[in-house]
């Protein structure tokens, strides 16, 4: 599986944002697009990860708040966003906001120490990247929703397009 950049710690440019008070980053080429938030409709059989779907240019996509997947405490959020992943199929998660491009050097990553995360957040969070404003850490989008996750939220719009 291509990683992209970030990843393979080589040189590349990472995204920002906060989620509450720390700062995050995903690398830019598995982004699609920055939405200003908007109003996300709730689907009452929906998995219980998935927070409900938008439409963006008249495709219907699954949206995930990240705060949650990643246990991040609920914090005052001036203006959330909504970030469209560029995936195998296109997922989007809120953010609670879009700070800044970073461009990264080889030697500006850190290892993840093992002791500080659990389970579900080592597999979203593949390391650190240390700046000038201090650590940024690099969320995998390929590894917020896991397998059967994937699976469950396939079989779940498969079946809603069966119905209309």
């Amino acid at each position: 599986m291509d990683n992209g950049l970030i990843e393979n710690k080589e040189e590349g440019q990472l995204v920002t944002f906060l989620l509450g008070r720390e700062t995050y980053g995903i690398d830019i080429f598995k982004i699609q697009e920055v939405l200003h938030f908007q109003k996300i409709t709730s689907i009452p059989s929906a998995p219980g990860f998935v927070e409900g779907v938008i439409e963006v240019r008249e495709r219907v996509i699954p949206v995930v708040d990240l705060k949650k997947r990643l246990g991040v405490k609920k914090a005052e959020q001036a203006k959330q966003r909504i970030v469209i992943l560029d995936l195998d199929e296109p997922l989007g998660v809120i953010v609670d906001d879009v700070s800044k491009v970073l461009i990264l050097e080889a030697e500006d990553y850190e290892v993840l120490p093992e002791a500080v995360v659990g389970d579900r957040e080592r597999a979203c969070i593949s390391r650190l990247a240390k700046t000038d404003e201090g650590l940024v850490i690099i969320v995998s989008p390929e590894r917020i929703l896991s397998r059967g996750e994937i699976e469950t939220l396939k079989n779940f719009q498969e079946s809603r397009e069966g119905e209309g």
